[in-house]
């Protein structure tokens, strides 16, 4: 199936994804303009709204309208439409997704399945399949409100077919609606076309996509590409917002791309792609020194040996732990200090590092996909964000930053910050 996946990802559809999410990123900006208290802006979940409204109208072709009006609400949840298509059934899903997400955790207070996975990582499985069948437990709560979310992403695909069927239907002399750009659209157009991925080069011819395996990805989108984007996203803001002379060195890279294009412009793809080298290194060093996702799980399909240990040839659980490695003073010296130039092409110290000591998004077949894909939203964000303003710490931000450490990192009490316009 991954196969069929990749093709989505080639740079060409994802510039193409480009004014979709610029205009959420405009939007985001407008939202931090508009915001009441200009020392304390909720920079986390106007980020996370951004992010759920990107992946509602690339992933699902529909629009959830978090973003709109969403610095007025006062509110922080992430679960109330700004008036989107089919207000009602867009706010149960979102509450649907806010409740699958409170579930994803990795500490005591998750399901009991999770917690003696974490001990006894063989007995999880079967302790789930027990447990989501006992009413009242947290598994079985998790159970039937993935059973709702997969419900309505499953109205959502059927949607999208019947759109796909009228727009067959135009008369001749109809100009037809211009064919979506959204992923669960694209995976239509692979299971037509024999589950090849668009029918490309690359096009698996024995394996055929079926409506679980649209909704599975659908799904995975929208639980792994909005809270790790969002993150991403504040922590570089945050970052930077507290290095006076990194933040200095990346205002003159953006402001140097301005005026070759012309002010207000968004950069296009070959732009985001090489244009911004310093940017690069900041986001690079953002994601090591928070790392979104600090633990990864692997099964060993043969026998292997790791750092003098043998593990059998099937069936043994691995944790990779990317936080451990991202702190290694040994491939990154000095780790507590934030200097992204060590990600500098020509340092010293990038040339020596092993080449897994940095893996945000996995390593190996089993990589995040989605990396290009979530890395061009945080560079159009962080571009047009630095051209209308600096950001400093609102004097309501505990210091030290607490963590909440889950599946995926979050900040347990959000980003806030001062937006200070620029000149």
């Amino acid at each position: 199936m991954r196969s069929t996946v990749v093709p989505l990802y080639q740079p060409a559809r994802l510039a193409g994804l480009i004014p979709v999410m610029q205009s959420y990123v405009d939007t985001l900006a407008a939202n931090i303009a508009a915001c009441p208290d200009q020392d304390c802006v909720p920079f986390c979940q106007l980020s996370l709204r951004m992010a759920i409204d990107i992946i509602g109208r690339t992933a699902f072709g529909i629009e959830f309208g978090l973003s709109k009006n969403a610095a007025g609400t006062g509110s922080s949840s992430s679960e109330s439409p700004g008036g989107g298509e089919g207000e009602g059934d867009v706010r149960e899903f979102l509450r649907e997704y806010k409740r699958s997400m409170e579930f994803v955790k990795m500490d005591l207070t998750s399901s009991l399945s999770t917690i003696l996975g974490l001990f006894l990582p063989c007995v999880q499985t079967p302790c789930k399949r027990l447990l989501r069948r006992v009413p009242g437990t947290a598994d079985y709560k998790m159970d039937q409100n993935e059973r709702r979310l997969c419900s309505r992403i499953d109205a959502i695909i059927a949607g999208r077919r019947r759109d796909r069927a009228t727009r067959r239907r135009c008369g001749p002399g109809a100009a037809p609606a211009p064919a979506p750009l959204d992923f669960i659209a694209a995976l239509l157009d692979a299971m037509e076309s024999g589950g090849g991925g668009g029918g490309g080069a690359g096009a698996n011819k024995d394996f055929a996509l079926a409506d679980r395996h649209v909704r599975a990805l659908a799904y995975e989108h929208l639980i792994a590409g909005t809270k790790t984007t969002a993150f991403t996203l504040s922590s570089v803001v945050y970052l930077v917002s507290c290095h006076p002379l990194v933040e200095a060195k990346l205002l003159r890279e953006l402001d140097g791309f301005a005026p070759r294009r012309g002010r207000g412009r968004a950069p296009d793809a070959d732009e985001l792609q090489s244009g911004f080298p310093y940017l690069d290194q900041v986001i690079k060093e953002a994601m090591r020194f928070y790392v979104v996702s600090p633990l990864i799980a692997r099964q060993t399909s043969e026998r292997v040996e790791i750092g003098g240990y043998v593990l059998p040839k099937q069936g043994a659980y691995v944790w990779l732990a990317p936080g451990v490695l991202a702190r290694d003073a040994a491939q990154f010296p000095d780790p507590e200090e934030f200097r992204p130039e060590r990600f500098a092409p020509e340092a010293e110290e990038e040339r020596a590092r092993h080449p897994y000591a940095h893996i945000p998004f996995g390593v190996g077949p089993r990589a995040c996909i989605g990396h290009k894909f979530a890395l061009q939203q945080v560079k159009l964000a962080v571009v047009e964000l630095y051209r209308r303003y600096v950001f400093r710490h609102s004097p309501s931000m505990e210091s030290p930053i607490q963590f909440d450490f889950d599946l995926v990192l979050a900040f347990r009490h959000g980003v806030k910050l001062r937006a200070i316009r620029r000149g």
